[in-house]
């Protein structure tokens, strides 16, 4: 069964209307979800806010939310050419424990639900996440250390108990084929002579936003933001548009991207649902888990073939 929607409950509401004076708190509906929380829109005279609430079964959404809160206004400060989430505040309960965390809208649709156009403008898209990536990782790591954001080894820190939970779900050929690419990309050194940058960590058409010409309007969710392999985010371009996309977002990215950057984004891209596996599944529910195997089957088979 899918885990039901957190919900506006009198008490949320409550502290709500006593963050936010002006805002009609009982015209707030939901916005979204992702695997960690649940976003509704609150109107309000001055601008609309966005409240995301964790979902009580992802247990690393609320210090996600606090680590983005004390980031984002570091992020505000940077020349982006886009619009991202600006005045960050915790929704705290009455006995002062962060409950959720509220930002004012980002105007735009995400590009998941509006898709990518052709041509011209599609290339335009691609030259603007590049510059925007350019941006983001030239961000002053000291500075996001004093903000709050963690430096990982991508690999040793995240993405070794990432597989190693996976791998327990998984059987047969799936399971052999995901054990011998860890295996590989480990003993190439995995992740500890790459770069190191402030990145989003989990770009995706979901939180990439473009307006009603297609043009990329704004960047959303830094919750999962750290100091780390900047081919990561190369390897979220991937989530929703092609190779040839991400060579135009590298041709208008002020930093280096040299084999080994190459190399480590489609290694990324090409485990990508481990995340569902594990997270998804707990985010969402089994039927999460049951699509990210699947995904990986795909990938073994077609590596064998």
């Amino acid at each position: 069964m899918p885990v039901p929607r957190a919900t506006l409950t009198a008490a949320i509401r409550e502290r709500l209307s006593e963050a936010l004076p002006q805002a009609r708190v009982r015209a707030a509906r939901f916005a979204g979800e992702g695997w960690g929380a649940t976003a509704y829109r609150v109107p309000a005279p001055d601008g609309d806010w966005i409240l995301r609430l964790p979902k009580p079964q992802s247990w690393w959404a609320m210090p996600d939310l606090e680590r983005e809160v004390r980031l984002l206004p570091l992020i505000e400060r940077q020349p982006f050419e886009v619009v991202v989430p600006r005045e960050p505040r915790l929704l705290r309960d009455a006995e002062g424990v962060a409950i959720g965390a509220l930002h004012r809208m980002v105007p735009g649709t995400p590009l998941a639900q509006a898709g990518a156009r052709r041509g011209a403008a599609r290339a335009r898209l691609c030259e603007q996440i590049g510059r925007f990536l350019s941006v983001l990782h030239a961000t002053p790591a000291a500075a996001a250390k004093r903000h709050g954001a963690r430096e990982v080894d991508l690999w040793s820190d995240h993405y070794v108990p990432t597989v190693d939970a996976a791998i327990q779900q998984l059987t047969g050929r799936t399971r052999a084929w995901l054990e011998q690419r860890a295996a590989d990309f480990e003993a190439a050194g995995g992740t500890r002579r790459a770069p190191r940058a402030l990145i989003h960590a989990d770009i995706s058409g979901d939180h990439l936003l473009v307006d009603g010409d297609g043009r990329l309007s704004g960047v959303i969710d830094f919750a999962d933001a750290f100091i780390a392999d900047p081919a990561l985010d190369f390897a979220g371009v991937l989530n929703h548009l092609g190779w040839r996309d991400l060579e135009r977002v590298w041709a208008a990215y002020g930093g280096e991207v040299d084999q080994g950057a190459i190399d480590r984004t489609r290694f990324y891209i090409e485990i990508a649902p481990i995340h569902q596996v594990t997270a998804g599944a707990a985010g969402v529910g089994p039927e999460e888990r049951r699509r990210g195997i699947r995904r990986l089957a795909a990938r073994a088979g077609a590596a064998r073939r």
